[in-house]
This record gives structure tokens, sequence and C-alpha cells, in this order.
């Protein structure tokens, strides 16, 4: 378990591991690179879990936004015929990654 990171004592200062290099007195391993790798698995996973959550909510909006076209078209009688067109627009943004 080589470490990554050492700490001085209880202090805030952290130093990186070089080869070649051993700290001194007072410096103590903070993480072993095994660490930093479960930590870097862990930040994928949560980015991913937030990329689809921000999707969801992109599209909900989006099809709330449709529906408007929408519903502006019918309280027109047709008045404005490219309300269908603005939906149908709004709604293919979904789709665009």
């Amino acid at each position: 378990m080589k470490p990554v990171l050492y700490r001085y004592r209880d202090s805030e200062s952290v130093i990186k591991h070089m080869d070649g290099y051993t700290p001194g007195e007072g410096w103590e391993p903070l993480y072993s690179q095994d660490q930093v790798d479960q930590l870097q698995a862990q930040l994928v996973r949560q980015q991913k879990s937030y990329e689809a959550e921000i999707k969801v909510e992109i599209d909900s909006a989006l099809e709330r936004a449709a529906e408007v076209c929408e519903k502006l078209g019918a309280a027109t009688n047709g008045t404005y015929e490219r309300n269908q067109e603005c939906a149908d627009a709004i709604r293919a943004l979904k789709d665009e990654k």
C-alpha cells in the first residue's frame, strides 16, 4: 500500500508522494492509492446519477412547454397553426444529447 498523500501531524498541511522521497518526522500517510481509486469510482457513480436526474428534469420541463404550445393551439381554434410544430420541435429537444 503506497501512500498518495501525507499529512503533517494534526495540521492542514498535505504533500504528495514522490518517488525516492520519504517525508520526515511528523508526516503520516493520509490516503493510499486504493482509497483514491475508490473515491474516484464513487464520484463517477454520483455524477452519472446526477446526470440522469437532470435529464429527467429537463425532459419534464420540455414536455410542459410542448403542452403549453398545444393548449395555445386548442384555445385559439387553429388561429396559430404552427403551435403543433412548436410542440413537436420542443419534444425533439428531448432526444438531443
